[in-house]
């Protein structure tokens, strides 16, 4: 028998699809005394499995909303959004469960949210970690070590469905947090994810084309290596993600060709100018280097769990307070600009008493 986690003491969350993210989240939470999970997958494969890890699989994607997580976390392909959103819409109660997701794209998925009658109760949420890999047996709950997840609100957003977000996120996952908007989310991820796949495939692409490939591949080492990597995902997979996000990657695939147009004419200039151009093309990312060295100093630090660590921790941090009578989504978007996370909740998570707990990254300063 499925126990309603309406008469449940533990925080629950409901898990639409046990691929590779909602495997992995499943499996962490899992863990925990203090949150029951509860799952549907399309095939039944994992069922076994996930039942033995304390995972309660229902049979029917509807039988999910029935009952009445505190989070319902879609992790399934935005193809399938549509259809699921229309199934499990007429059994979601508005009162009691935020439904969320873990797609790489928001905009789009607001939308879908929105056509399915459930805009009141969404609030999008994107873990950054993944893997070349997918499905099940990929999934571990160790893929979300130390993940900073982004939550997307608009100006309908009710404050306590982002707390029940968070709750799962940083009191139960022990990840970080910050709270954008869907635009500002879409262009981020394009950035660092859509357009940098674009970028790998089209580098295995030139390779195949090459006739000394095999000589070359030989040769290859790390630099290769870590340029393609996620290349090396199921094509049909990163075209799907891709094409979900396709002007804001577009946008940036142009800005990434003006530089590489840039540093070809660059290298075919046997001028005395050449060496400044080199120079300027080289050395124009400095500031996102010295990031990297700092974040990775910042890194082995906090391994060594030091004194000092933990007394750089609080001066980087600072409460924040919920209050409704300011803009609070604009006012969490301007703390994730500053470089600030939210690492910790106190209060009892109501609109009224809710206060975070931001924490800068000292690494960001000057990139």
């Amino acid at each position: 028998m499925v126990e309603n986690a309406e008469f449940s003491q533990n925080f629950s969350v409901g898990i639409v699809g046990l691929g590779l993210i909602g495997g992995s989240l499943a499996k962490r939470l899992a863990k925990l005394p203090e949150c029951s999970v509860y799952a549907w997958n399309r095939h039944h494969n994992p069922y076994e499995e996930a039942e033995n890890l304390g995972i309660t699989c229902v049979d029917n994607v509807q039988d999910l909303a029935k009952l009445r997580p505190n989070v319902l976390i879609l992790c399934n392909s935005l193809a399938s959004m549509p259809s699921i959103l229309q199934e499990i819409a007429p059994y979601v109660d508005k009162s009691r469960t935020t439904i969320s997701d873990v797609g790489s794209v928001k905009a789009l998925v607001r939308q879908q949210v929105a056509a399915a009658g459930l805009q009141d109760c969404y609030v999008g949420a994107h873990p950054m970690a993944g893997s070349e890999f997918t499905g099940w047996k990929a999934s571990s709950a160790e893929l979300l070590n130390g993940a900073l997840w982004a939550l997307t609100v608009d100006i309908n957003t009710e404050f306590w469905r982002v707390s029940n977000v968070l709750r799962m996120i940083i009191s139960l996952c022990k990840n970080r947090a910050i709270v954008l908007d869907d635009e500002t989310h879409d262009n981020s991820a394009a950035l660092i994810s859509h357009m940098p796949h674009v970028v790998a495939t089209s580098l295995a692409n030139v390779l195949c084309d090459q006739p000394n490939r095999a000589i070359a591949l030989q040769l290859s080492a790390g630099s290769w290596r870590d340029m393609t990597r996620v290349a090396l995902t199921d094509p049909q997979r990163t075209r799907a993600m891709v094409s979900e996000n396709r002007h804001n990657t577009a946008k940036l695939l142009r800005s990434v060709i003006s530089e590489l147009t840039f540093a070809a004419d660059m290298l075919d200039n046997n001028s005395e100018t050449a060496d400044a151009l080199e120079k300027e093309f080289f050395d124009k990312a400095q500031s996102w280097r010295e990031y990297k060295y700092r974040q990775r100093n910042s890194f082995e630090a906090n391994t060594q769990q030091s004194d000092d660590t933990n007394q750089n921790d609080a001066a980087n941090s600072r409460l924040w307070k919920y209050d409704s009578r300011i803009n609070w989504q604009k006012d969490l978007l301007d703390s994730a600009r500053l470089g600030e996370s939210i690492v910790e909740i106190c209060g009892f998570n109501t609109n009224e008493s809710s206060q975070l707990l931001l924490r800068s990254d000292a690494s960001l300063s000057n990139v």
